[in-house]
């Protein structure tokens, strides 16, 4: 295979729920796991800003690599590249919260959002090539890579996120969903999946033909939010033990 093949790929899905998509998912995990027991030993350590700029140049360098391929190779679509699909409006998010440390207000919204997006994509993939392809390690860095991300700004860096910060993540999502559902009208576009669904998840769930695609999004979206408030609540009450300890 040439350099060109490996970027343009060929048709090979990801079957889901087969062995290639549960080892994905597994090592997932398991990562996230090893970041929460780690992370006395990770927040010791005197690299830590060193670390956030790695983290931002993988994102960075992913997303640098995927639209310049893209372009060289002339299969970049309006219809479909443009950087509008939320894992992709993400990522640009926390890469400039990786370089400047914005542990406030932005990585308090954004925080959710490494949820919302890339939680569904890591169930669901729409993966049309394997691991032979450029593509499918794109996914993984722009999903599963920032997802990680996200928890070692939450459990190595201390990044404070609490139950309210759900709110405005709602309001500021729909918003988004709002004005991506005005482009896609005027442009006759598809992003952040509101006109339809993945082809697939029609295919194993028929049901989902009985609702338009914007109340699975708004489903799946608040479920991914409480989803992504279970690591918040376990940091959170890790820190008020320790207060206490240090009040004792």
């Amino acid at each position: 295979m040439n350099i060109a093949q490996f970027f343009i790929g060929t048709e090979n899905r990801v079957e889901l729920f087969g062995p290639l998509h549960i080892a994905l998912s597994a090592a997932e995990i398991a990562a996230a796991l090893a970041l929460y027991f780690l992370r006395g030993r990770l927040k010791r350590s005197a690299h830590k800003r060193a670390v956030r700029n790695v983290m931002a140049g993988i994102l960075a360098g992913n997303m640098l690599v995927h639209y310049l391929s893209k372009i060289i190779l002339g299969m970049w679509r309006f219809e479909y590249d443009l950087p509008l699909h939320l894992c992709f409006i993400t990522n640009f998010f926390m890469i400039y919260i990786l370089l400047t440390d914005n542990k406030h207000k932005l990585y308090r919204v954004v925080y959710f959002f490494t949820f919302i997006g890339p939680l569904p994509a890591m169930i669901w993939p729409d993966l049309t090539v394997s691991w032979d392809s450029y593509t499918f390690y794109q996914f993984i860095i722009s999903h599963h890579f920032m997802l990680l991300f996200s928890l070692y700004c939450l459990f190595v860096l201390e990044y404070e996120v609490t139950f309210k910060n759900i709110i405005p993540t709602f309001f500021i999502g729909n918003g988004l969903v709002a004005a991506m559902a005005v482009f896609n009208y005027f442009f006759h576009t598809n992003y952040i999946m509101i006109t339809g669904l993945p082809d697939q998840l029609y295919e194993i769930y028929p049901f989902l033909y009985a609702l338009p695609p914007i109340f699975w999004l708004e489903l799946v979206g608040i479920l991914a939010m409480l989803a992504a408030y279970i690591p918040a609540l376990i940091r959170n009450r890790d820190l008020k033990r320790k207060d206490k300890a240090k009040q004792a």
